[in-house]
């Protein structure tokens, strides 16, 4: 999936951020949840994040502004799924892209509401140690992983 529109719409949002005007408020939408998510009892909502996270994945965690370019892509063709431990209605994808050595996250909260709608809000992307995995899986949290061997 290559929009444009979300792309062009991301690097406002870093520019402005830049520029000491962040767009905390805006909403940006990645298009429609993957059916990964769907399989996985996220609710059939668009798929959107806030600028506030666009700008705190950036600034904060050092996620690429390429990265973020292709953020839709990259949830919907996952290293893996997880429950989240912490938050119910949320999962945590595992993405194939790496920073530093460590897999790149993206908790997803289901059915959130966002201005006068409901939406699938991505809330954070960072990097974390490749363990978490390992840990996770041994807690029972795996919804489900890609076969090895297969992107």
């Amino acid at each position: 999936m290559n929009n444009t529109n979300f792309k062009a719409a991301v690097q406002l949002i870093l520019q402005a951020s830049a520029n000491g005007k962040p767009r905390h408020e805006a909403v940006l939408s990645l298009g429609a949840t993957p059916q990964l998510l769907l399989d996985n009892g996220f609710p059939d909502l668009p798929l959107n994040i806030k600028g506030a996270a666009i700008d705190k994945a950036h600034f904060d965690h050092g996620i690429t502004r390429g990265i973020l370019e292709r953020l839709a892509e990259i949830i919907a063709t996952p290293k893996a799924l997880y429950r989240s431990a912490t938050v119910q209605g949320t999962a945590v994808v595992i993405t194939f892209e790496m920073k530093a050595g460590s897999p790149i996250l993206v908790p997803i909260h289901g059915n959130k509401p966002v201005g006068r709608s409901f939406a699938n809000l991505v809330a954070s992307v960072y990097a974390k140690e490749a363990a978490v995995e390992a840990r996770w899986k041994s807690a029972g949290l795996l919804l489900w992983e890609r076969p090895q061997g297969r992107k």
